[in-house]
């Protein structure tokens, strides 16, 4: 196990941090009342949990704070409870086994300067920016349920940030109830060897316009093996301040009741006093943080783990209407065909040899990335070197990349 000290190196010391120390943790749960309310297994009564530890990250890249969260999730003691605070800007960050291009429109994220991120745990497509704080709760493995994440957040909002439409709904997720309306907050989990988390969204004054403009796709005809998001309406925390409250709720707010009431169910006054440390990604040595953050940030991490998919586009072009039908593995196409609907003018002879043409770029195009098509544009041998193939090529490539 890799010193913790390489990646944890200090308590906290901001601002916030010290605030956040000089307020008040409720830790009056008797050790009967604290087991009761700590996750239900067979191996609840035989496992003694060590000191409860919060850290509270002060970056906001989201390749670094999903990187450290992993890294907390493999070296951490084993029975050692941890919560794991922190927000990122703006960007959209899929489930591990989903395909970005059926949750939204990469090429336009691009366009916004909205990072794509596709994170080690499963579950669907979340938008994140600096009006929602994430959170993670990380356990031995043993002493994992699906609930038991989603009923501390939910009691921390319903009884210290006094909103009380916040529940959880059978499927284990945190939503606002509002009548027969349910508004969900996003989640999901991790399982390891020794370790698990839960881990989650919490929208509080997030751009919801933003938010749906950042989940759209423009691919309706993919068919994919990928997990797919399930699409639930969604609001914010400052949409259900209780009267006659009259300041909106902070990421500071939430993150003292989350801290407050984890420390309720896992510290003690003695011997399992809750440690809080803040992070810095300056003061962060531990390689293998670092190490994720670049694979993370690799192509092969962010597309290549892709599953399977098929696609079907249709498009008019300078030479007639067309239409394409392709797979990919990996996010590299693996076969492809177009076909052509020529101009009602044009000889056979004329469509005939532009769709020789087309049945050639679509063999060359087979290797190539999926949208990017990277060192597409070539020869495709002396039959197609005139200038006018050569334009037709790039059109088509060109159109490629705007559809896909």
């Amino acid at each position: 196990m890799a010193s913790l000290s390489q990646a944890i190196l200090r308590p906290c010391s901001s601002r916030f941090a010290v605030s956040l120390l000089h307020r008040p943790f409720s830790t009056t749960l008797s050790r009967r009342e604290q087991k009761a309310a700590q996750p239900q297994t067979p191996a609840t009564d035989s496992i003694e949990l060590g000191a409860p530890v919060t850290y509270i990250s002060e970056s906001h890249n989201p390749w670094f704070n999903l990187s450290y969260e992993d890294w907390l999730l493999r070296n951490t003691p084993h029975d050692q409870p941890v919560l794991f605070l922190y927000r990122n800007f703006p960007c959209v960050v899929i489930g591990r086994n989903q395909n970005p291009w059926k949750e939204t429109t990469p090429h336009k994220l691009r366009e916004a300067g909205i990072p794509l991120v596709r994170r080690r745990s499963g579950g669907g497509t979340v938008f994140h920016d600096m009006g929602n704080t994430n959170f993670s709760i990380i356990l031995p493995r043993l002493l994992f349920t699906r609930a038991h994440g989603a009923e501390l957040v939910s009691r921390a909002i319903r009884d210290r940030l006094g909103i009380k439409e916040c529940t959880v709904n059978e499927r284990n997720d945190v939503i606002i109830r509002d009548g027969e309306k349910e508004y969900k907050m996003s989640s999901a989990y991790k399982i390891i060897q020794h370790r698990a988390y839960h881990h989650g969204t919490m929208l509080i004054s997030s751009s919801l316009s933003e938010l749906g403009r950042s989940l759209k796709s423009n691919s309706p005809n993919m068919q994919t093996k990928s997990i797919l998001s399930h699409r639930s309406p969604v609001t914010t925390l400052n949409h259900y301040l209780p009267p006659p409250a009259s300041n909106p709720i902070h990421h500071d707010d939430f993150v003292h009741a989350v801290t407050s009431e984890f420390a309720k169910v896992y510290s003690n006054s003695s011997s399992k006093k809750m440690e809080t440390n803040e992070v810095n990604p300056d003061w962060v040595k531990e390689s293998k943080v670092w190490k994720g953050v670049e694979e993370l940030k690799s192509w092969e991490w962010q597309y290549g783990q892709t599953p399977e998919f098929s696609n079907e586009l249709e498009g008019k072009l300078s030479f007639g209407d067309l239409s394409t039908s392709l797979t990919a593995r990996h996010a590299i196409i693996t076969s492809m065909t177009f076909h052509l609907t020529p101009s009602l003018h044009e000889s056979t002879e004329e469509t005939s040899q532009k769709q020789g043409f087309l049945d050639s770029l679509a063999l060359s195009l087979v290797g190539h990335r999926y949208e990017s098509l990277d060192g597409a544009e070539g020869a495709l041998g002396h039959q197609w070197e005139d200038e006018r193939w050569r334009e037709m090529g790039n059109e088509v490539i060109g159109w490629l990349r705007r559809v896909m």
